[in-house]
């Protein structure tokens, strides 16, 4: 059976090497994109301390393949995170925010980050 949600992270600001030097994984890939570093695979908890560690933001993207379900949890640092999530009428878990850097839509969230669709699995339904 495969792991059907994808997830990354970008961490605004922070170059790999500063990434990796606050926590790697072997399940992970970090790549440098124009917004900082994009971190692939299963980050996991790591997204955690890497919000901690860098004023960010850290957004954290998660993909169901099987359901379609998309999210984006959004950390400033320890401050309460917010969340953009692509099922209207459901409570996100977190205070909700109608765009992640101005884009509205998963194909233009992940455009928006800097992040390959491909990287997610990801495909509109």
């Amino acid at each position: 059976m495969s792991l059907q949600t994808r997830s990354a992270c970008v961490i605004c600001g922070a170059k790999p090497d500063a990434v990796a030097a606050v926590a790697i994984s072997d399940a992970i890939v970090l790549r440098e994109n124009e917004l900082g570093t994009v971190v692939t695979g299963k980050p996991g908890e790591l997204v955690i301390d890497y919000a901690a560690s860098f004023d960010g933001p850290v957004y954290d993207v998660m993909y169901n393949v099987r359901t379609g379900w998309f999210v984006v949890t959004i950390y400033h640092g320890l401050e309460p995170p917010v969340r953009w999530d692509n099922r209207p009428d459901a409570n996100p878990g977190y205070p909700r925010v109608e765009t992640v850097l101005g884009a509205s839509t998963p194909t233009s969230i992940l455009l928006a980050l800097g992040i390959d669709p491909a990287e997610l699995d990801y495909a509109p339904s």
